[in-house]
């Protein structure tokens, strides 16, 4: 029961964020979680917050191809597309610098 509603809670976070991909304003807290919930569950913390690092990455396609390897959803696909190029500090949010 208890795992059900966190997954609830957070299938609902991401659909949030793939609403609002044309959006101005993210939620940081949850734009945080969403990009150490899936982002972490093929990479060390440490790999993520060398990329975040990166000047003009192409995050869509990045997503994109980790996104399949991954087998995350296209909803899951396009929040993390959305914190890491909507987000005014992405790096902060996920690594807390």
């Amino acid at each position: 029961m208890r795992k059900g509603l966190v997954v609830l809670s957070l299938f609902f976070g991401i659909l949030g964020f793939a609403a609002s991909g044309i959006g101005q304003n993210v939620d940081p807290q949850a734009c945080g979680q969403t990009l150490q919930t899936n982002c972490t569950r093929c990479h060390g913390l440490k790999k993520v917050c060398d990329k975040l690092n990166q000047a003009n990455a192409d995050w869509k396609g990045i997503v994109t191809t980790m996104g399949q390897r991954g087998k995350l959803s296209q909803e899951v696909q396009d929040a993390v597309v959305v914190c890491l190029t909507k987000s005014s500090d992405p790096k902060k949010l996920v690594c807390g610098k």
